[in-house]
């Protein structure tokens, strides 16, 4: 009896369901960590803001608010872009399971004499 070969040639291997679940959770991360730095940051400001004005010399004390200043403008910038970086994730999980669903535009569903996984 002739023993059934496997192949794959030709096929794209999608995303599995655990990709799937870290890309997701991944997103969820990124847009926890960017409300608690940014809750964080500003009561830690509060916290400290009595100390900063307290400061006599001017220019130390310029130079430390303007650097809290463009922190928060970088937090800001950065959590401008979180939408962007989930369509983009969505996108690539559509794409994937409509190229996983129809075996990468049919080169996995072809028969060659034996049997194929796809």
């Amino acid at each position: 009896m002739k023993e059934l070969v496997y192949e794959k040639k030709g096929a794209m291997a999608g995303f599995t369901v655990q990709e799937m679940v870290t890309l997701i959770a991944g997103i969820g991360v990124i847009v926890l960590v960017f409300i608690f730095v940014g809750v964080l940051g500003g009561s830690a400001y509060q916290n400290t803001e009595s100390d900063i004005n307290s400061i006599n010399n001017t220019t130390i004390k310029t130079y430390i608010q303007d650097a809290i200043a463009s922190s928060f403008k970088g937090l800001k910038t950065t959590g401008n872009y979180i939408p962007i970086m989930a369509l983009a994730v969505i996108i690539s999980l559509i794409l994937s399971l409509v190229l996983g669903a129809t075996g990468a535009l049919g080169l996995g569903m072809e028969s060659r004499g034996g049997s194929t996984v796809l």
